[in-house]
């Protein structure tokens, strides 16, 4: 456990601490960054989530809702002067996520419900946190699926496609009614096959509720909290390790969260699609950010290209 001091000053007036006020929650998450908190904004939002919960169990408002503290959030990391991140989460590759998805037991409910979340995350490249909420708080709950946003198509009895829409997210604000949508089709094998396993979750979970979050196992639940969803995760990427002989030093599942299976779908899809469909995929806010990411070549295909310019020579 760590505990953070300030020093109250006419400069920066600190108390009373409750109800906190947007610029100093904003001078608290900067002034983290000098004092042992270096993880970037991840870290820095851990310790002003942690605040923001405590100012809502006195009563008071989450002063996150407002406008100038999102700017914050979205903007501060590109200025940050203090930061030693984590190295980058691997991509899961097919050779992980067919025996991952495979050893998930369907007849077992949390077992079936990490499966679906496993299969929606890798065809889909939807974000985590549509699915798992980092926290059980208003803004953990604030983008997650509900029952409402799906549609299965013809119907749930023998679905051939499933439709998913999203009304809020990274990229898009609720308010504006910009609503994006993406789809997953019926595959042959039902271990890895996202409608098959959304169709099986929905008849054991759903309760004709449409408010209903997805993965929850009711309308008055959310689904696991990431900390746990990911625990799982990574406990069943370690069984697979060992299965196969690999020690921690050949394999750390520590490398693995997530946005794993987002980079897996992406990165898979890439090799397939022109880069505005793939940036339509992913919900980017822009194909630069696409090919930045995940439009690369090799140094072969590259080389390639002086081939291509030679033809028009004589």
């Amino acid at each position: 456990m760590q505990f953070i001091f300030l020093e109250h000053t006419t400069e920066t007036p600190l108390l009373p601490v409750f109800p906190i006020s947007t610029a100093n929650l904003i001078r608290y998450g900067w002034w983290l960054q000098y004092h042992n908190v270096e993880g970037g904004m991840n870290s820095i939002r851990n310790y002003i989530g942690v605040v923001c919960d405590w100012q809502q169990s006195l009563g008071h408002e989450d002063p996150r809702n407002d406008w100038v503290y999102k700017k914050f959030r979205k903007d501060a990391e590109k200025h940050l002067k203090v930061v030693k991140s984590s190295s980058a989460k691997l991509a899961l590759t097919h050779e992980l996520f067919q025996p991952l998805m495979q050893m998930q037991d369907q007849n077992d409910a949390q077992q079936l419900r990490n499966a679906v979340s496993y299969a929606i995350l890798g065809y889909t490249a939807l974000r985590r946190g549509h699915l798992i909420p980092k926290a059980d708080t208003t803004i953990g709950r604030q983008h997650l699926i509900k029952w409402k946003h799906v549609q299965f198509m013809p119907d749930s009895v023998n679905p051939e496609i499933v439709v998913i829409m999203l009304e809020s997210g990274k990229t898009r604000n609720e308010a504006k009614k910009d609503i994006w949508w993406t789809a997953i089709k019926k595959c042959s094998d039902e271990s890895i096959c996202p409608v098959h396993l959304l169709a099986r979750w929905y008849n054991i979970s759903y309760q004709h509720e449409p408010e209903q979050y997805l993965l929850a196992d009711g309308p008055q639940s959310i689904p696991p909290t990431t900390a746990i969803w990911t625990r799982q995760l990574r406990g069943s990427l370690r069984i697979m390790a060992e299965t196969h002989g690999l020690n921690a030093d050949q394999f750390d599942e520590k490398n693995y969260s997530g946005i794993s299976f987002r980079k897996f779908s992406l990165s898979a899809l890439a090799k397939h699609v022109h880069p505005q469909i793939l940036a339509a995929h992913a919900d980017h806010k822009s194909v630069e950010t696409t090919h930045k990411y995940y439009v690369t070549q090799s140094v072969q295909e590259r080389a390639e290209h002086s081939t291509l310019i030679a033809k028009g020579f004589s």
